[in-house]
């Protein structure tokens, strides 16, 4: 297990120093990398400067990311389950 340590990253041009929380550091930096991606990406798609409202469109990019992996896990959960209760129909129809 990684022990708990500081790990100092760059997003946007400010460094945060971070506890590890038992993360390995390249993965936080790794989480760090694509945060500030998405920031530079939004910040020069748009006329936005304000680093607030860049942060804020670039946590609501990354949250539809997640809610949109969310739903097609579910989705395949809910196609297995129907594939299975149909496996099944058709064994009893046989």
């Amino acid at each position: 297990m990684i022990n708990d340590q500081k790990v100092t990253v760059k997003i946007y041009n400010l460094e945060i120093s971070l506890d590890s929380k038992g993360k390995d550091p390249l993965y936080i930096n790794a989480l760090a990398r694509y945060v500030d991606e998405q920031m530079h990406r939004i910040a020069n798609s748009s006329s936005t400067v304000a680093s607030a409202k860049v942060a804020v469109l670039t946590a609501l990019n990354i949250a539809d990311e997640l809610f949109s992996l969310r739903d097609k896990k579910e989705n395949k959960k809910e196609k297995e389950h129907i594939e299975r209760i149909i496996h099944r129909l058709e064994e009893a129809l046989k």
